[in-house]
């Protein structure tokens, strides 16, 4: 009996890298080719693929878990039609922002909507605390103790 997978694709099938990179003012003159300001596409296809694995034509060769129709999804596994978004604040060689790769078999248009609202949706997690704190005031009006 064939095993069923939750996306259903083939050798040869084409696979969009869509990147969402929002680097901070700081290092948006730095001339590292990682991370580069913007949004971009690009069109791979799938070289290869196992029962467990499909691998990309990147020069990378990245690879994908396969996810069974009835399997569960494990965050240590990594699959086409994520979204991997990472925001960096302390790199001091590389770029500093926000940045976001999806691998889809989609309209990339579509996807991009799904990147924007995943960056939203992380930014509040992480760092929805300080969304509403003006930090200067809040300063200001502290008073210094001693401690003993």
């Amino acid at each position: 009996m064939k095993p069923k997978f939750k996306l259903q694709t083939k050798k040869g099938q084409i696979v969009y890298k869509i990147e969402v990179n929002i680097r901070t003012e700081e290092t948006m003159k730095n001339n590292s080719g990682m991370n580069k300001h913007g949004i971009f596409v690009e069109e791979l296809k799938i070289v290869h693929q196992t029962k467990y694995k499909t691998v990309l034509s990147d020069p990378w060769v990245s690879m994908f878990d396969r996810q069974l129709e009835d399997q569960r999804k494990d965050s240590y596994n990594r699959y086409i039609e994520d979204i991997f978004v990472s925001i960096k604040t302390k790199e001091t060689y590389w770029a500093n922002g926000i940045f976001a790769t999806m691998y889809s078999l989609e309209d990339p248009q579509k996807c991009i909507s799904k990147i924007k609202k995943k960056i939203t949706d992380q930014i509040n997690k992480d760092y929805g605390f300080l969304r509403f704190v003006d930090i200067e005031s809040v300063i200001e009006s502290m008073q210094i103790s001693t401690l003993k």
